[in-house]
């Protein structure tokens, strides 16, 4: 099947600007068409409202609307907040033969993923982790299943990535864990940095397109601004073929740190940092170059060839999220709690909406994780609290 593929985006404000954008890139080359946008708060983007009019784009403000309103729709992307994932994804999986394209992350809790993977029966629902697909990932994965660098030992990541004010009072459901009853479990394992744990179960599975599930988790979570939610994490895991990974991340830093992702094996090691995109070992370096907003578009053009049948699935299908939610589950679990970190560990700086919040220290500690992968408790910082492990896949809510 290689005509043109009717699309439609459901949410085109904040990041589904970027997902217009890559629709509107495959318009060009004549792969899709945009047949219609949902959003009910479209208002208040006039340009937007022009420029479906212009281009004879239906516009709905309700999704069931749409759905029986565009009989002759093929794909949509879902591009709608957190809180909103599940009962989209429901309510699209309930027309026949509609193929979705959700951004991540997929739904906040285990327990909705494994009712969605049983709906998901003929495997329509693709996630928006185009991490996966970046060349650099490729290789990484390419390397590993090879057994370039031996027997894998061990996974970490690192990463400080600021955010502000103004980040977190875009939209009602930032920094939030609940809103209106609904789950959101926003944070950076679990929204801005969420690729970093998806990408560690694809590098962990032997699989050349599959991914892993931990055994155990240990993970703490912390607050240093005044939110629901957390901002700041140390995650710690154990795979069955005997890996261990590491993760640690924080945006209550003023200052920014790129995500590192080091992986060794018995044989050799590999290292890739943000924005370099270079694969660096005890061996030549290996050129993974690729500006990151090219891979959605990449991801995009996976997902259509799964649609036209030229190849076997996409990148990440539902149920290849699974490691994903159950090692999120267990770190919020194991933490028991997320924990405060009191007015004098924290400083914050800036005006208004660019003010941001940064613990005393943070990017040298998270840094240091890479070295020694200790959790914040275990380095005996005043603010930190003991967890307990937990094993997988108990956690399932």
């Amino acid at each position: 099947m290689n005509r043109k593929i009717n699309w439609g985006i459901i949410g085109v404000g904040g990041w589904g600007r970027q997902h217009l954008a890559a629709i509107r890139k495959l318009e060009q080359s004549r792969q899709v068409r945009l047949l219609c946008v949902c959003d009910p708060t479209l208002h208040r983007f006039p340009e937007l409202e022009q420029e479906f009019a212009n281009n004879k784009t239906n516009v709905y403000h309700d999704l069931a609307e749409m759905l029986s309103g565009e009989p002759e729709l093929t794909a949509v992307t879902i591009a709608a907040p957190i809180p909103l994932h599940d009962q989209m994804i429901r309510l699209c999986l309930s027309r026949d033969n509609l193929f979705i394209y959700l951004e991540k992350p997929p739904v906040p809790l285990a327990r909705q993923l494994d009712e969605l993977i049983s709906l998901d029966s003929k495997l329509r629902v693709g996630v928006a982790f185009q991490m996966v697909e970046a060349p650099w990932s490729l290789q990484l994965k390419h390397m590993l299943v090879s057994g370039k660098l031996g027997e894998l030992q061990s996974i970490r990541m690192t990463a400080c990535w600021p955010r502000s004010d103004q980040y977190y009072n875009r939209t009602s459901w930032a920094g939030k864990m609940t809103l209106n009853g609904e789950p959101v479990f926003d944070g950076p394992a679990t929204n801005g940095l969420a690729h970093l744990i998806h990408n560690c179960m694809y590098f962990a599975s032997a699989d050349s397109s599959g991914f892993a599930i931990p055994s155990e988790i240990q993970g703490e979570m912390y607050r240093a601004r005044p939110i629901e939610s957390y901002d700041t994490c140390c995650l710690r895991g154990n795979f069955p073929n005997g890996c261990r990974f590491f993760a640690a991340f924080t945006h209550a830093t003023s200052m920014a740190s790129p995500f590192h992702i080091e992986i060794s094996g018995s044989k050799s090691w590999a290292r890739v940092v943000e924005n370099e995109y270079i694969i660096h070992g005890n061996f030549d370096p290996v050129n993974g170059y690729r500006h990151p907003d090219d891979t959605l578009s990449d991801a995009y053009q996976s997902f259509i060839e799964y649609i036209q049948g030229r190849r076997p699935q996409p990148p990440t299908l539902l149920r290849d999220t699974r490691g994903y939610s159950l090692a999120t589950n267990a770190m919020r679990d194991s933490s028991g709690d997320i924990h405060t970190i009191g007015p004098d560990w924290v400083q914050s700086s800036g005006e208004g909406e660019n003010r941001t919040y940064h613990i005393h220290d943070i990017n040298e500690i998270i840094t240091d994780s890479l070295r020694q992968p200790l959790l914040f408790s275990e380095r005996k910082l005043p603010w930190a609290v003991n967890s307990k492990p937990i094993n997988l896949p108990i956690c399932q809510s």
